[in-house]
């Protein structure tokens, strides 16, 4: 009882603080430099990002959790590669995107080299995610799996989601509002132009990083950052609630 009066109590604190921290941003919003190339383009590159990154950090994540089984040297070799861009600071990864996709492979400043740079950036993120899902899933069914020739893909990719679905779309969801906050990683290959993009070889701002050229480099920019601020907090609220709400409305009928 103690136990789910405090985990109440620690909710309402937490939305307390949350709606203080968009009270500070209430004021008359503007829209000025805002365009809707930058939103679209900020939608098609950081959920680009996601899809694509999600598979081969699906199938490390089975590694690591030990439903695919490596030699030793290999799975260590993977465990340390995701510890290493884990820690690694985003705007090194933005430098190492722009060297190698924006220099090096002449994709230049695009939204094409900004995703590129992004999967780097979520890579350890979902693989994280997702091994905390599959780890306590392959311990509790693998071996009766196994036991009726169930295979490691088969459990990975057929049974696994099918318990694990809802979780599996939190951590995409983790993913799209880690991508949607980053701004280091992709500010040096994204480019900075404003208009509606035809492909993902075009150049196009980011929706954060335009946050950061209006707080930081355009007069007066200040005012429509607060408002994008605000519209951006609020959409990563209704994010990670949207989901959990409509669960809870199928769950009832």
């Amino acid at each position: 009882m103690f136990e789910i009066i405090r985990k109440r109590w620690l909710l309402w604190l937490y939305l307390l603080l949350t709606l203080s921290m968009i009270a500070t941003f209430i004021r008359p919003l503007q829209f000025a430099h805002t365009t809707a190339g930058i939103i679209v383009g900020t939608v098609i590159t950081t959920l680009g990002a996601v899809l694509v990154s999600a598979l081969p950090a699906y199938l490390i994540a089975g590694v690591m959790a030990g439903i695919i089984r490596l030699p030793s040297w290999l799975q260590s070799l993977t465990s340390v590669s995701v510890y290493i861009l884990a820690g690694m600071p985003s705007i090194v990864l933005g430098i190492i995107g722009f060297l190698l996709f924006c220099d090096t492979l002449g994709f230049g400043w695009s939204m094409l080299s900004a995703m590129l740079t992004l999967i780097m950036l979520l890579y350890p993120t979902l693989v994280t995610a997702f091994s905390q899902l599959l780890r306590p899933f392959n311990q509790r069914y693998g071996m009766a799996a196994k036991s009726f020739g169930v295979g490691p893909l088969e459990l990975l990719f057929r049974l696994a989601p099918a318990y694990q679905k809802g979780k599996i779309i939190d951590a995409l969801i983790l993913g799209w509002a880690t991508s949607l906050g980053d701004t280091a990683a992709v500010m040096l290959t994204c480019g900075a132009v404003t208009t509606f993009p035809e492909s993902i070889m075009d150049s196009v701002r980011l929706l954060n990083f335009h946050i950061y050229l209006l707080a930081m480099d355009i007069p007066g920019g200040m005012p429509e950052a607060r408002s994008l601020s605000l519209l951006l907090i609020i959409f990563l609220l209704f994010l990670f609630i949207g989901p959990r709400l409509a669960n809870r409305y199928l769950a009832e009928d």
